[in-house]
């Protein structure tokens, strides 16, 4: 009976464990004092837990295009601020704003979103009223 109970314990502290990676910290990875804004062409919006993802492709002054990603809220948050699932388009032109990753890497915590006309897409994950 103990080796069993050693076992269920040892299976629930790995799958605690594995829960604590997938989610992180954001002031370990986002720099809390540094927004940014980035335009380009939507290639996906995934809205799935623990955070959905917009993909973008942002054309630089120089021309050349890099894939940026966004970190939203989960979608359950994302619903109570006026988002859906079709909020965001493959081929939507947007704007991002948010805090940018430290590592330096094209990826951001999204602050708020607006389409091509400068219209708020829903409320921000954070809330924010002002534009």
């Amino acid at each position: 009976m103990s080796t069993r109970l050693f076992r269920v314990g040892l299976s629930l502290m790995a799958l605690c464990a594995a829960g604590a990676q997938a989610h992180h910290s954001f002031a370990a990875f986002f720099d809390e004092n540094k927004i940014i804004k980035v335009t380009g062409k939507v290639t996906s919006f995934r809205f799935t837990n623990p955070h959905g993802t917009i993909a973008l492709d942002v054309t630089g002054p120089d021309g050349k295009v890099q894939e940026w990603r966004a970190e939203t809220n989960a979608p359950v948050v994302l619903m109570r601020r006026g988002w859906a699932r079709d909020s965001v388009k493959p081929g939507q032109t947007v704007t991002i704003e948010g805090w940018v990753a430290r590592d330096g890497k094209p990826y951001l915590r999204l602050r708020q979103a607006f389409d091509a006309n400068g219209k708020r897409i829903g409320l921000s994950p954070f809330g924010q009223t002002d534009s």
